[in-house]
């Protein structure tokens, strides 16, 4: 018996609207499974993924993000950069994006060290002389 419209084992040989898209969520399970270490489904029914909720509050991830970005002089100086690393640390912690988190976590190491290097006011160098001539003038 051939099997019917809207199936995995269908879309072998149909490329019809319903048999892709149940490729499709057979492609995606597969790829949660396999994320959570699992490479066979559950012997439960599973859940739609229309079902299933993203957590709304923020993750581990750009929880941190954001304690690092608070206190930083070039976070406010360049909000393009601090918002960038905001939606790297929201892929760090989405679950569904483990293909993209390598390249996400080396994206935002990059970009914290740039929101860094601006939060150490250096000193010129003519100020720091004057600043050791004046101790050594003072002790005099």
């Amino acid at each position: 018996m051939a099997a019917s419209h809207g199936t995995q084992r269908r879309y072998e040989g149909c490329r019809r609207g319903d048999c892709k898209e149940a490729h499709r969520v057979s492609a995606r399970d597969y790829r949660e499974r396999r994320a959570g270490g699992q490479t066979r489904p559950a012997s439960v029914v599973a859940v739609p993924s229309a079902v299933v909720s993203e957590p709304s509050g923020p993750g581990p991830v750009e929880s941190g993000v954001v304690s690092e970005i608070v206190g930083l002089a070039q976070a406010e100086a360049r909000p393009g950069l601090a918002h960038a690393a905001l939606a790297l640390a929201r892929i760090m912690d989405n679950p569904r994006a483990v293909n993209q988190q390598p390249a996400a976590a080396a994206k935002l190491a990059d970009i914290l060290d740039k929101l860094r290097k601006g939060a150490d006011a250096r000193k010129s160098r003519l100020a720091s002389v004057r600043q050791m001539t004046a101790k050594t003038e003072a002790s005099e």
